[in-house]
């Protein structure tokens, strides 16, 4: 957009944060004569007489002085997040201006505008939409017709499809990490490939939308993912079960083969978890127990690595993710073995309890060498529940 282009704009902010009061910076949107720019003002350093403010009124003084300044000077980006890092100089290049009327020097920003010059480049640390390149045959949904969203995680939420409730995982997140769009693609091809197998969470369907970044309406932009929708899953997670106080009789040795069962099926397809925990296991309808983030790719626990797998992250540069197969599997069958032992805690049956934890203190003995594998952790389970349903 050439500069002195905007008449009368309106900003509507999004985002904010600053670190303990250094490097405030604001996300907004400017919407002038129907076209819109999506903009991070970030100031690179601090205010000293800011710093001891509390975050909201922290938030409240930035927000006055990104409203003061006069927008009409920059060069905005189309289609994209437009950059403007403010420093702090003696240096009259590039120096802001704040609109008449603004000047008030009680807000400390705009005490100090006229020593701060900017620069402007694409935010590199914009959320990335991807466009649908990748052949996945996954049915598609638009955005708008999702109703009644509710947060449920930093990074999922609940949504109504002609009134069907699902899961709905967003590429756009509070704190986005450049790396966290191709982690997302990632789960979505790791969904795609296990679609159908049981115990392992179900993707739907792909969300998409017009690009958020999109500043003329008029201007033709292919579509892109915001997300993708999963099965909702109302039992809750294992985690909730694990704090709650009531025992089970047949439930916990059917959740162990089950979530063994899933991990196995990813192992066949050269597939790894690498953060299983109670919290990534969620039950369906029927208490059937369902694994989830399944990209072997996102975060992960360090208490819930097997020990191997920290020392090789100790002593090297590599991630859970890049490390050898065969350390990714036996990292996901040790933290198998300290789930097992949680659940046997839930065992209203004595005798389950103890073959449960027998089972885990194999998967997770000091000696890899002498851990059974999976396959066969798999089989004494399926013993065990057969000789309890028979006896």
């Amino acid at each position: 957009m050439p500069e002195k282009d905007l008449l009368s704009y309106t900003l509507e902010f999004k985002s904010y944060q600053h670190w303990n009061g250094d490097r405030p910076s604001q996300v907004l949107i400017l919407h002038n004569n129907g076209s819109s720019w999506w903009i991070k003002v970030a100031l690179y350093g601090s205010v000293p007489q800011a710093v001891p403010l509390g975050y909201l009124r922290h938030r409240s003084m930035f927000q006055q002085f990104v409203e003061a300044i006069d927008f009409g000077q920059f060069q905005l980006l189309d289609d994209t997040v437009t950059n403007i890092t403010l420093s702090l100089t003696e240096q009259s290049h590039n120096s802001i201006t704040i609109r008449d009327g603004c000047q008030d020097l009680a807000n400390s920003y705009i005490a100090v505008a006229h020593q701060m010059c900017y620069k402007i480049v694409e935010d590199p640390q914009r959320v990335i939409y991807p466009t649908q390149g990748r052949e996945r045959r996954l049915p598609t949904f638009e955005a708008h017709c999702l109703q009644n969203i509710e947060v449920i995680a930093p990074t999922v939420s609940t949504a109504l499809l002609k009134q069907q409730k699902f899961a709905y995982k967003t590429i756009d997140r509070p704190i986005y990490e450049p790396g966290d769009t191709e982690h997302i693609l990632n789960e979505i091809d790791v969904l795609t490939q296990l679609r159908g197998l049981p115990n392992i969470a179900q993707v739907v369907g792909l969300v998409i939308s017009e690009n958020p970044y999109k500043t003329c309406p008029s201007t033709n932009m292919a579509a892109v993912i915001t997300g993708f929708l999963l099965e909702y899953y109302p039992g809750g997670s294992l985690e909730q079960i694990l704090e709650g106080e009531f025992q089970f009789d047949a439930l916990p040795i059917r959740w162990a083969l089950q979530i063994g069962t899933a991990i196995e099926s990813l192992h066949k397809r050269g597939r790894t978890h690498l953060d299983i925990k109670p919290s990534n296991i969620v039950l369906d309808v029927n208490k059937d127990a369902v694994l989830i983030d399944v990209s072997g790719t996102g975060g992960y626990m360090w208490e819930w690595l097997s020990p191997e797998m920290q020392n090789l992250l100790q002593y090297s540069e590599i991630t859970p993710s890049n490390a050898p197969f065969e350390a990714r599997v036996a990292t996901d069958c040790w933290a198998y073995g300290r789930l097992l032992s949680a659940i046997a805690e839930k065992s209203a049956s004595a005798r389950i309890g103890e073959k449960l934890r027998s089972i885990a203190d194999g998967l997770t003995n000091v000696a890899p060498e002498s851990r059974p594998s999976l396959h066969d952790a798999l089989t004494q389970l399926n013993e065990k529940e057969e000789s309890f349903t028979t006896s």
